[in-house]
């Protein structure tokens, strides 16, 4: 018998990975415990109650062990920073053409937001090795060491980009209704939902964080395996399939109506023997459905692998050592990337977010005359897409 104290844990790493107990080695690797692989793994440093604690900072009630920086958490600090810099950027210009934008413009500044909030809630900081038994120490077991900012940041931008892709099918395959069916009252509604959503998905963790009066410590409740697959199973698809699922339909139906109106479009360009407005337009939204095609891709491929190792071991077919393993660590990292990979994709694929920035840092400032992602559905063009349907 001995007593272990995992003591250490950055910002994000999965919850009920630092708690104190006294069992055999056995015992131990038999614990059914909750985690949460979307953020960022602890550190794992292990202390005996007679071993020294470094670098703690103590006040009334509360010890604080300072961060020791890892590979893992200067790639999470660095990709916080990129994060923090890249999507402030792009609130900025939406914000100055904000009386220009439209329904996609508004999503994606919301995409924005949500991402550099969970930036910022990835920047490694001092974590609690005890906490005082009082209401104010069970408010920073449940939210604060749990995470769950970053959770909820992590949800609303996952549906956030869902939404988008939607937003994009109904305005390519339905010009003549998009302005009645998707309208600014409607775009907030969703964009306040899908973080109503997020605090729906993440209010597990009120009932599996908890503060040990007896140990004055954060731990986790241990539950049973049945309810482990249960919670990790429903993670899996609300984290991850529905929404990458839902995102890849919408882009193919979307895809297969820009095909279809694009036959028709060359078709009226070759008999007028003259270049058609329309199909200009088209092309304008093959870009934008080009580059939210690659955003989707990058949050699959980021969020992927973390995900689907996550719950192949939540349903017991990979063994303990897997948690805060290099691999474990290395995934959660991964998935890290997806929010600060949207506006290098901006940047890299969509010629007027790149002229958007140099205006922004430019000596002579223009007036934007146009919305940055979105583009007009009525008129013209509209009534040339329409004709496709009639």
């Amino acid at each position: 018998m001995f007593e272990v104290d995992v003591t250490t844990r950055s910002p994000g790493e999965s919850f009920g990975s630092r708690h104190r107990w006294t069992t055999s080695v056995e015992e131990q690797l038999s614990l059914n415990v909750v985690f949460q692989d979307t953020v960022a793994p602890p550190t794992d440093v292990l202390w005996s109650d007679t071993s020294p604690i470094p670098n703690v900072n103590t006040l009334p009630g509360w010890s604080w062990q300072a961060v020791e920086w890892s590979w893992w958490l200067i790639l999470q600090m660095f990709t916080a920073m990129l994060g923090i810099v890249g999507n402030l950027l792009v609130i900025i210009v939406l914000f100055i053409r904000r009386e220009l934008s439209r329904s996609t413009d508004t999503l994606v500044g919301a995409l924005a937001a949500a991402d550099l909030l969970a930036s910022v809630f990835m920047i490694p900081l001092p974590q609690a090795l005890t906490v005082p038994s009082s209401f104010l120490g069970q408010v920073y077991c449940k939210v604060v060491h749990s995470s769950m900012f970053l959770w909820v940041s992590f949800e609303a931008s996952t549906y956030t980009l869902t939404a988008i892709a939607v937003e994009r099918y109904i305005a390519v395959a339905y010009p003549f209704h998009f302005k009645n069916l998707v309208t600014r009252k409607r775009v907030v509604i969703v964009i306040v939902a899908n973080w109503i959503l997020g605090f729906m998905i993440t209010s597990y963790v009120f009932k599996v964080a908890k503060l040990d009066k007896s140990t004055n410590h954060c731990a986790p409740v241990i539950l049973s395996k049945d309810v482990q697959m249960l919670i990790g199973t429903n993670l899996f698809l609300m984290n991850f399939l529905v929404p990458a699922l839902i995102s890849l339909t919408m882009q193919a139906m979307t895809a297969h109506v820009l095909f279809r109106q694009s036959l028709v479009f060359r078709k009226v360009g070759n008999q007028e023997g003259r270049s058609n407005p329309a199909a200009r337009h088209l092309a304008a939204r093959k870009r934008v459905l080009q580059m939210l095609f690659i955003v989707i891709l990058v949050f699959i491929v980021c969020l992927g692998p973390s995900q689907c190792f996550y719950f192949v071991f939540n349903l017991g077919l990979l063994p303990d050592s897997y948690l805060f393993s290099p691999l474990q660590k290395a995934l959660v990292v991964l998935s890290f990337g997806n929010s600060c990979a949207n506006p290098i994709i901006y940047t890299i694929r969509y010629p007027e977010f790149r002229s958007a920035i140099g205006e922004l840092f430019s000596l002579k400032k223009g007036k934007a005359r146009a919305a940055l992602f979105s583009e007009k559905t009525e008129g013209t063009s509209a009534r040339s897409v329409d004709s496709i349907h009639a």
